[in-house]
């Protein structure tokens, strides 16, 4: 198994002798990479994989998120083998989410825009904190939630998802943090506006983290979106949020001839 890779701005080789059992990797001019040994006990995994998306385009007022909203859960385990609900429960651990091609070897994270500078391709959010909660089974688990991301142009592509422990004592502003464990999410779709199928409605899992206090909206979707088959015209019928008040069923008013 390969050890998992960090990228990071490049600095003295002396800045990372505090990083046990890690070695050090030039790549280009800018960047080295810290390969850290990983102790084996964590383990991350999509719980809700990335479906399809809408593509937003180069403007910032009709954003449309990635559907279903990944969510990935992390596993620890002690020397045992058995779950460790008081690390599950380490505040500072987060999850990076960064685009990547369908054979994971390219980060398309970044493009050029079409003032010819450099921009994201991948919006919103790219950092997860954990929550704590009861999954639509009832069983206990750490989640990491990406309700906000959006892809600026179509194709396929995998969303890759790095851990990483931080320790708020050991902070720098120069500083690293290594990368405990990585995965990658199945391949999915961006569509064009015309041929996007419209937003799925929200799973059992989505709800059931929804109704605990995670910060994640429900929709209520359009049915025909879980065939996959595009040609819906760009329109989202029923992607509306369950929390916002429904006009359906209230009378309408007739004008007056």
């Amino acid at each position: 198994m390969s050890q998992p890779l960090v990228e990071r701005p490049l600095f003295k080789e002396g800045q990372f002798k505090h990083c046990a059992g890690s070695g050090l990797k030039r790549v280009g001019t800018n960047f080295l990479i810290c390969i850290c040994d990983s102790p084996g006990r964590y383990q991350i995994q999509v719980r809700q994989q990335p479906v399809a998306a809408r593509a937003c385009g180069f403007g910032e007022r009709d954003r449309r998120v990635i559907d279903p909203p990944p969510i990935v859960q992390l596993i620890i385990n002690d020397s045992a083998g058995n779950s460790d609900p008081t690390e599950m429960r380490y505040p500072f651990n987060v999850v990076h989410c960064t685009l990547w091609s369908i054979d994971g070897h390219s980060d398309e994270t970044a493009l050029i825009g079409m003032d010819k500078r450099q921009t994201r391709r991948l919006m919103g959010t790219l950092v997860s904190s954990p929550f704590v909660g009861q999954d639509e089974e009832g069983k206990e688990g750490c989640f990491f939630c990406f309700p906000d991301l959006s892809c600026r142009t179509h194709g396929k592509y995998r969303l890759r998802f790095v851990l990483m422990r931080l320790e708020p004592s050991d902070l720098q502003p120069e500083g690293y943090t290594p990368i405990i464990t990585e995965t990658l999410s199945d391949i999915f779709t961006v569509y064009t506006a015309k041929e996007f199928p419209g937003m799925r409605p929200s799973t059992a899992l989505t709800k059931a983290l929804k109704r605990q206090g995670c910060a994640i909206s429900v929709k209520k979707g359009n049915e025909k979106a879980l065939g996959g088959a595009p040609g819906g015209g760009g329109k989202d019928e029923g992607s509306g949020d369950d929390d916002t008040p429904s006009t359906a069923g209230k009378p309408k008013r007739r004008r007056k001839t």
